[in-house]
């Protein structure tokens, strides 16, 4: 799959990237053990699990290019400053959401992240179902729910006002402002850590509604996509730059140019050759749905919520990939998940 597509992948792939296993997973309930099986390497806020050791590597896939791998890990958001001033937030319904260590420059992900919050569209919920789309968010630079942000890296943030019960957020079901928090620190010259946090609040009661961590999931793709967009500039502009300077510096005679020719062509055919092997790569990634309909689900576990009913057959293209489940994409581009179980290679 070419540019813009964050895709998860197996064990044998695992050379390419950094490992970072600083911290340990744990569940607050020891009777939801059986289910923590099922979720593998993710693991749903809603249920208020802490992440840790459990680490999701990623690539992004580029014609010829594989670029910007990145440590994945969920853990709970800072608790909101102003916290006091919503009197009607029960301590339960806290919202959580993730980090991410991205393999990119603070730069380049800041100017990702403020190309997203430039765009009105909030990704990963909706108001109204006969157009899943939900726009006319506003970029801001405080927060009246989180407050003056006092922690580490450059902090952005992406308002809808107005917004009536958006969907993917715990019983919300009146008027209020939807509100996701960008964080962006760079922790090495490669290596930069992304925090993406969503809250609903009513306006009248100022009662707090947690996400269910598709709006955060699908703001990262949307980032992503644009990072990887900005380091393939970046790289067709470093490698003209470098055939300039050579033109430039190099006299070459015929005989030099032909041989110059020669290598271009071998270099060119051992791109086709690359770019082969991506696509067959890309084409393992892509699945179906076995003889029985299988239900699209809202998150990696089995009591989570239905987003679809997928026919038998129906192909799917593999965005994550965990123990037990995938996470994936339909060709009318609905996300979600499904087990492994469920589906199968395409023939």
């Amino acid at each position: 799959m070419s540019g813009g597509r964050c895709t998860f992948f197996p064990k044998q792939f695992e050379r390419y990237f950094e490992f970072d296993e600083s911290k340990t997973m744990m569940t607050r309930n020891a009777s939801l053990q059986g289910e923590t099986g099922l979720l593998g390497k993710l693991t749903a806020h809603s249920l208020g699990w802490n992440w840790g050791k459990k680490i999701l590597l990623t690539t992004i896939l580029v014609p010829s290019l594989l670029t910007t791998s990145v440590v994945f890990m969920f853990s709970p958001a800072s608790t909101p400053a102003s916290a006091a001033q919503f009197s009607h937030e029960k301590k339960s319904d806290a919202p959580e959401g993730f980090e991410i260590y991205l393999k990119a420059s603070e730069a380049d992900v800041l100017k990702a992240v403020k190309e997203v919050i430039e765009d009105d569209t909030i990704q990963g919920t909706w108001i109204y179902d006969n157009d899943k789309t939900l726009t006319d968010a506003v970029p801001e630079t405080s927060s009246s729910y989180y407050g003056e942000y006092k922690g580490e890296g450059q902090v952005f943030y992406k308002v809808r006002h107005r917004a009536l019960a958006p969907r993917h957020f715990k019983e919300s079901a009146d008027i209020g402002d939807l509100t996701v928090r960008y964080v962006v620190q760079g922790v090495a010259p490669k290596k930069t850590r992304l925090q993406i946090d969503a809250v609903f609040v009513e306006d009248g009661n100022k009662k707090v509604h947690a996400s269910d961590t598709t709006v955060e999931t699908s703001e990262f793709a949307d980032v992503q996509a644009h990072i990887v967009q900005i380091q393939k500039i970046a790289q067709q502009d470093a490698e003209l730059t470098q055939r300039r300077e050579m033109l430039v510096e190099t006299r070459l005679s015929a005989k030099e140019r032909n041989e110059e020719l020669a290598r271009l062509t071998d270099s060119e055919n051992s791109l086709n050759s690359l770019q082969q092997k991506v696509d067959e790569l890309h084409h393992k990634l892509e699945v179906r749905v076995k003889s029985d309909s299988v239900d699209l689900k809202a998150a990696p576990f089995n009591r989570a919520a239905k987003l679809a009913s997928l026919s038998g057959h129906s192909e799917l293209l593999v965005e994550i990939i965990t123990d037990y489940w995938y996470g994936v994409e339909t060709v009318d581009g609905k996300r979600g998940w499904v087990r492994l179980d469920q589906v199968e290679p395409l023939p």
